[in-house]
Parts: C-alpha cells; structure tokens; sequence
C-alpha cells in the first residue's frame, strides 16, 4: 500500500515550494535567510547564493526561465530611481525579478527605535532590557562613532562604480594581428587608452572626491553634526551589520527554552527573529510590502 504522505513541517513545505527568494549569504544558515524564512508566507522558499553581484547576475540569467525565482539584495551603492524602479516594476517579465533594499542592508531596519521597541515585555525570552531614550542614545552613540568611515567607504563605493562601465570594445579583425609587433601597434594606438585616463584622472581629483564626500556625508547628517534622529538619512545608509550587534548587546536578553542566557550572533538572531514574529501591522513598511508583493506571486497561476 502506497503511504501519502504530507509535509507537515514549515521547512518540508518549503522544501516543496514552487517559488524561490534567493538572497546575500552563503550556506544554510545566513541571517538573511534565516529572517526572511520567519517573515514572509510558509510557501516561499529562501535560499542563500552569494555576495551581492552574484545574485544580481544570476537573477538577470535567469529570469526569462524561472518566473518564479526572485532576488533581493543589499542597497549598497544603488541609488533611488533603480531602487525604486524595482519594487515599482516587480513583477516585470521583461525585467530581471530582482529586489533592492531601500536601506543600506537587512539590519538597518533592526535600528529603528519604535520596531525594537516592540519588544519591551520583561517576561518574554527575548526582551529589551533598557529604556527607549536609553536606546535611542545606543544607537546615536554607536552610528555617531561610524559616521566619517561609512561616509567616506561610500564615497570608494561610488566611485568605483563609477568607473566600471565598458569603456573599450576587444578587437574583431584577425587581419590586424599577423606579428606580435602589430599587436603591440594596435593595442599602443589605442585612443580609448588616454581618454580613459583622463576620465580617471578627473574623477579622482583631490577636490571632486572631497565635493562627492561632503555631498555622501550630507545624506548621512542632514546638516546635523553630531547626528540626531530628526536630521539626515543616516538610519537608512549607516552600515547596519556593524552596529546592530552592538546595540543587542547592550539593550536585549534572550533566553533558551532551557532558560539559559543566550550570547553575541544567536542572541542577535533570536532578537531579530521575535520582531519579525510580530503581526504583519507591527513590521517595517518594506517587510510589509515585501510580504504583500510574495503573497501576490503565490496566488499567481
């Protein structure tokens, strides 16, 4: 006799989910992943595949033959008219499925004051332990410290990017390379080679990157110094991997089911996993947007 047998844990029908969300990381057991398996409809499977350029590449190949394969990635340099031409847009057959955080990474929205806040009840696991102006000060303290360095990482960011465009095409005619010398005449004659330079040259000018610098750090302070949770885009671009883990030290417990006190990264992640628990209404815009747009794809033919 043949046993039919259902899936009947979260992870066994995710297993057999038809449609992917593929993010950053690597393995099984990424924070991305680990969050957004908590977040978002049990039928969605999440998978981790890389850095950055590696999901974004893989979701421009392979659009066209899985629809049902999505991509989000950190923010990082892209700016606001691509970022929001992809929430916009998705889904657009004639586009990459590809997603965008609206702020720097995932663990910027873990910085918002009001969201962690959810979790002032000392008798659950996980709780804040601190005040709300003791964490807000937590938060301004630590992105203060970071502000010139996540400022002027950004401003190498940028003009990095920059300069990665295809500025020169590889040669086509066999006929032009008959010897080694008429290749080194052909490769020395290059025009684009100066031009290149030039552009390179200019773009990295002492007072250009200083100009591109002050425009970055503007984002960051809103005209405020030091920063102030009133002024300024900093909650959205300061790095936020970097201080989340410092400001779950400081202001949250979580215990085990055992009791035990849990400590640095699976404290962090126990902390981010209760705020995602938390009723769709309680949840930042874009997890609530992210959540609506999966469960359109779900009950799509």
């Amino acid at each position: 006799m043949i046993e039919v047998r259902q899936p009947s844990r979260t992870e066994e029908i995710r297993q057999t989910a038809r449609h992917t969300l593929f993010v950053e990381g690597a393995g099984s057991g990424g924070l991305d992943q680990t969050v957004l398996r908590e977040l978002l409809p049990r039928q969605i499977r999440v998978r981790a595949l890389g850095p950055s350029f590696h999901v974004r590449s893989v979701a421009e190949a392979l659009y066209v033959y899985h629809p049902d394969y999505y991509f989000l990635i950190d923010r990082d340099h892209h700016d606001d008219q691509f970022v929001e031409g992809c929430w916009n847009s998705f889904p657009d057959p004639e586009k990459s499925n590809l997603l965008v955080w609206r702020r720097r990474e995932l663990e910027n929205y873990f910085l918002i004051p009001e969201y962690l806040a959810k979790l002032d009840d000392p008798e659950a696991a996980v709780a804040l332990t601190v005040t709300g102006d003791e964490l807000c000060a937590c938060i301004l303290e630590c992105c203060r410290q970071r502000v010139y360095l996540d400022a002027a990482n950004l401003t190498i960011i940028e003009l990095r990017e920059s300069l990665k465009e295809t500025w020169i095409q590889t040669f086509e005619r066999v006929s032009d390379f008959a010897t080694k010398e008429a290749a080194i005449d052909m490769l020395n004659n290059l025009p684009q080679f100066q031009g290149q330079i030039s552009k390179v040259s200019d773009a990295l000018q002492e007072q250009r990157v200083i100009d591109l610098f002050e425009e970055i750090l503007g984002r960051f302070t809103g005209g405020c110094e030091p920063l102030e949770f009133t002024h300024g885009q900093w909650l959205h671009v300061v790095r936020g991997k970097r201080v989340l883990p410092t400001v779950v030290n400081r202001c949250f417990r979580a215990r085990d089911r055992t009791g035990t006190l849990l400590q640095g990264d699976v404290r962090q992640e126990e902390v981010m996993k209760a705020l995602v628990r938390k009723p769709l209404d309680d949840q930042p815009d874009d997890f609530r947007q992210l959540h609506s747009l999966m469960s359109e794809r779900i009950k799509s033919p």
